[in-house]
């Protein structure tokens, strides 16, 4: 007949491991509750049957002898089984951190990663932005200035054309010309204004700027000197034509008595 000792012998370390039933950290270690054997019922008591023979002391001392030793296996056994589970728990606990602590550092690294990339993109985005609305406004700052040149030389050429038309005496001749030459300036002037202006206020695409601006300078300052020009033409031939009228009534004049 098998004892205690020898059943724990066969046991599996799967029926082992499925003996610890709580496990439960302590100040001290590792407090484990491991259930060897299910839970056995009392039994009733046997009717006493008819006395035997007495046991000598040499049986009874071989049997005690033979309980201690299945006793002390039984612990050996228990205590290395004990042993063994909590080393597996601590393998299994020393692993768990080192996968979380890779797993944390991997997932620390990809965040820095995507934040640093995100916020790369949001500057770049945002100096995109910028460009393109510093572009934007150089050109409708451009378009407009280039707009007020036009219609202000528009204007002052259409002003001259209509002065040199309306005034006809001679003796406004130089007074007007002086006018239209001082209008001349203060445009010149205002032209050297506005580039000045749009000088400080375009950085971006400053060499453009400049020629078209130039450009439009000199075409301002040929249009000032064809309108000058012009307007002398017409002042001469105004004056021809008063001199021409002023004989052709001198003549008049000096016929009419020799015909009465």
């Amino acid at each position: 007949m098998s004892g205690p000792a020898e059943s724990v012998k066969n046991l599996t370390v799967s029926e082992v491991e499925a003996a610890v039933k709580e496990v439960q950290k302590t100040p001290g270690g590792v407090k484990i509750d491991i259930v060897l054997s299910p839970a056995v019922q009392k039994l009733t008591p046997r009717s006493q049957s008819a006395p035997t023979t007495p046991l000598t002391q040499e049986e009874i001392e071989e049997k005690l002898a033979a309980a201690a030793n299945r006793k002390e296996g039984l612990e050996k056994l228990r205590m290395k089984n004990i042993a063994s589970q909590l080393s597996k728990i601590e393998d299994v606990r020393t692993k768990k951190e080192e996968i979380n602590a890779e797993v944390s550092a991997k997932s620390k690294e990809t965040l820095e990663k995507s934040l640093e990339m995100q916020e790369r993109n949001r500057v770049l985005q945002l100096e995109l932005q910028r460009n393109k609305v510093a572009n934007q406004n150089a050109k409708v700052e451009k378009t407009h200035k280039e707009l007020e040149i036009q219609n202000e030389a528009a204007r002052i050429a259409k002003e001259c054309d209509i002065n040199a038309k309306l005034n006809k005496a001679q003796d406004k001749r130089e007074e007007q010309l002086e006018e239209k030459i001082a209008k001349l300036k203060m445009h010149e002037q205002y032209v050297m204004e506005v580039k000045q202006i749009q000088q400080k206020s375009i950085s971006q695409d400053k060499t453009k700027a400049e020629a078209d601006l130039n450009k439009k300078l000199e075409k301002a300052a040929k249009e000032r000197e064809r309108q000058e020009a012009e307007l002398k033409t017409k002042l001469s031939e105004h004056s021809k034509h008063v001199q021409l009228v002023r004989q052709n009534k001198e003549k008049l004049d000096t016929t009419a008595p020799e015909s009465a």
